[in-house]
């Protein structure tokens, strides 16, 4: 893969890490606040972003991210955001440092 093409993946895969912890953000006010369809609709767009994510980590021999255990708990009728906050949070820290260093690593090369 050209650098030019992984950069560009890196940089959407920080991108959607971004947007996942906005998501995550707002299922945990929305559980705060009792906004059941808040809560609904970024439960969905978490779903969505974790599969992006790992489909993007993928690509990159280095990454990985782990989505077994998101999904089940996404899966489950009311999945507890604790439990969601164990299992992503500092996946989520460690994939986006591996991959702005490899974006320096690149763009060094």
């Amino acid at each position: 893969m050209s650098n030019a093409i992984e950069l560009i993946n890196l940089n959407t895969l920080i991108n959607d890490i971004k947007i996942l912890t906005g998501s995550i953000n707002i299922l945990d006010k929305a559980v705060q606040s009792k906004d059941e369809t808040s809560r609904i609709t970024s439960l969905d767009a978490i779903n969505f972003r974790v599969r992006e994510i790992a489909k993007l980590s993928a690509k990159t021999e280095k990454l990985s991210f782990s989505i077994d255990g998101i999904l089940i708990e996404l899966s489950s009728p009311n999945p507890n955001v604790k439990k969601l906050h164990e299992l992503m949070d500092t996946q989520l820290e460690t994939l986006r440092k591996m991959a702005l260093s490899e974006i320096l690593n690149l763009s060094v090369e």
